[in-house]
């Protein structure tokens, strides 16, 4: 028997025993991109279970103007409460990520929000936005201004 062969009979009889992937994390968290875009497909669904099973118990919201960050909600019941008049607002807005940057367990992404106003005509305007991404959970995000 071949040194190669040897070392497939081998590897094969490792698979069998070994209870996972030997260099795989069992439980990695999601990539900070991941976490981001799955709280924007709840947020287009209106789906605020899923949003708050996306936030770290205490995430913060902060909103910045100027040199300076105003919160917007701080822990999750807050911030639950605060998505609770979006979520039963007649005017659906949805948002699509337009670009990221990931660094870290950081992800600024460009987020452009789209809707129909009042007088029926679409509506869009966009913003910047980072998450902080902790254990898979989003941590913190700061909102920039809307650019348009």
């Amino acid at each position: 028997m071949t040194f190669n062969a040897v070392l497939i009979r081998v590897a094969a009889v490792l698979a069998l025993l070994l209870p996972g992937p030997l260099v795989a994390e069992e439980h990695a968290a999601p990539a900070p991109l991941a976490v981001a875009q799955a709280y924007v497909e709840a947020y287009n669904a209106r789906d605020l279970d899923a949003m708050m099973a996306l936030m770290h118990d205490e995430v913060e919201w902060l909103a910045i103007e100027g040199s300076g960050a105003q919160a917007f909600a701080k822990g999750k019941p807050d911030l639950a409460e605060q998505m609770r008049g979006y979520v039963n607002s007649p005017v659906a807005t949805t948002s699509v990520i337009d670009g990221s940057v990931i660094d870290g367990r950081f992800v600024a992404v460009r987020e452009i929000a789209r809707w129909t106003g009042s007088d029926g005509e679409p509506r869009e305007q966009s913003a910047l936005a980072v998450y902080e991404i902790e254990a898979g959970l989003v941590r913190r995000v700061w909102y920039y201004p809307a650019t348009r």
